[in-house]
């Protein structure tokens, strides 16, 4: 097995395991076997064909939407004093629990089983192009095809997306070597030199263990989003040694609290967040801590108001190097005209970008 050096005195090895595609095929396999067995067919003999399939159907979907009301609850239970003015009605309740529910669905009987067909347009070979290059960590129990929304509305947008996989039960620091190795394949494949790390839940605390180990050399910024930077309690109920690394209060999350960040750092985070319990274990000092509202755990890689939240940092923290004199020349000196061909002073990543707002928020290597 090959060793990587991380920690100063520590050999880690990357993190190795069953890949969570397949571990979610095999659930998805028992789960419909045990409804079949215990709830279809006993209806089908007594109820017809017709009563069983629609009991197929409806099982799976019930269950989770027990398991979502659960963890919302917990996640109350545990959870901060919501202000006020953020509070949410009883009709706003219900969007808000229904996406969340409907978000679970999808990446529990699809995105997760089926990942192979979800790779970004990058992952698939399109690499080309002056788009920044953004490496997406899912979290626990997750795997790259949660992000699929997102990583094909910025692929869109101009930026050039990977994802990244990690076994389904291993420990946070061997899945930091283990995203090393995949930084390390990422840049080779695009010619950058830098990328920027986005996170969800496990994932952040996955990309500071990286930062920690490896350093900042190969990361542009970091954004995480619903990160149990300090533990959740929901976490009591997860099994493996990353789901007991996220216990509050335990010597991992102590040792890993002391370590520096070392690129543009921010935090987003929910004060709805349905998994991380207390939510403001998201917040980090040193951060730029983003506060949303009205948005769940489960929605956060793949939803469309999370999406937009992350487009918005995304474009200050690439803003923050954009040279302002190449954007004068792009906005000003160019011809706003994609078909007069590119600038040498600014190349854009999504045709017919050329104003400021664009060449931001498509993350354009402008200067």
């Amino acid at each position: 097995m090959n060793e990587v050096i991380g920690v100063p005195g520590k050999a880690i090895s990357p993190a190795r395991g069953i890949p969570m595609w397949a571990l979610g095929v095999v659930a998805l396999t028992i789960e419909f076997a045990l409804w079949l067995w215990l709830l279809v067919l006993p209806v089908v003999q007594h109820r017809g064909v017709a009563a069983g399939i629609l009991c197929l159907v409806l099982g799976p979907l019930l269950l989770r939407l027990l398991i979502a009301f659960a963890s919302y609850v917990v996640s109350r239970v545990k959870g901060i004093e919501i202000p006020a003015e953020l509070r949410l009605g009883p009709i706003s309740w219900c969007r808000f629990f229904m996406a969340e529910y409907l978000q679970l669905c999808v990446q529990n009987l699809l995105l997760i089983p089926f990942r192979t067909l979800f790779r970004t347009a990058a992952e698939r070979g399109d690499t080309q192009g002056g788009g920044r290059v953004l490496l997406l960590q899912h979290g626990y129990l997750n795997n790259g095809g949660v992000w699929f929304p997102t990583t094909k509305a910025l692929s869109a947008m101009g930026y050039r997306v990977f994802t990244s996989d990690q076994p389904a039960f291993a420990s946070i620091d061997a899945m930091g070597a283990k995203l090393a190795a995949r930084i390390d394949e990422v840049l080779a494949a695009t010619g950058a030199g830098r990328l920027t790390l986005v996170a969800h839940s496990m994932g952040g605390l996955v990309c500071r263990a990286y930062l920690r180990s490896f350093g900042g050399d190969k990361v542009e910024a970091l954004v995480t989003m619903g990160s149990p930077h300090h533990g959740t309690f929901h976490a009591f109920v997860a099994n493996g040694e990353n789901g007991h690394q996220m216990r509050p209060g335990n010597a991992w999350l102590r040792e890993l609290s002391e370590a520096v960040v070392p690129v543009p750092f921010t935090s987003i985070y929910s004060v709805h967040d349905t998994v991380i319990s207390p939510q403001d274990s998201s917040v980090m000092p040193g951060a730029n801590n983003v506060r949303i509202s009205a948005i769940g755990h489960v929605s956060m890689p793949g939803g469309a108001r999370a999406r937009d939240v992350l487009v918005r940092e995304l474009g200050r923290l690439h803003a923050r190097e954009a040279s302002w004199v190449s954007v004068f020349v792009c906005n000003f000196l160019v011809p706003p005209a994609p078909s007069l061909g590119r600038s040498i002073f600014c190349r854009p990543v999504t045709t017919g970008c050329w104003s400021t707002a664009d060449c931001f928020r498509a993350g354009s290597n402008c200067g």
